[in-house]
């Protein structure tokens, strides 16, 4: 699904309508490494930050225009896909 959203194959709303309920819903508590669940939890929780066009109060506050979470996402991805000491 990350691949999908980084790779513009899916939107930025198609990817949080396939991506929370499947996170949320069908990935059991226990079925995740402690890393693992922190970058996806993180994915989950930046997509709660993210709308298509934020005001600049929102952006103030942290919210993510689309562009700016692909970004966001794009990196974070390298960071969990490096390697981990």
């Amino acid at each position: 699904m990350i691949g999908q959203a980084i790779s513009s194959e899916w939107s930025v709303d198609r990817f949080r309508e396939e991506y929370y309920p499947f996170f949320l819903e069908r990935v059991p508590t226990d079925a995740l490494a402690e890393a693992d669940e922190n970058f996806f939890a993180s994915v989950q929780e930046k997509l709660d930050w993210t709308s298509e066009s934020p005001t600049d109060e929102e952006r103030q506050l942290g919210w993510f225009d689309y562009i700016d979470f692909i970004q966001w996402l794009r990196t974070e991805l390298e960071l969990y896909n490096s390697p981990r000491p």
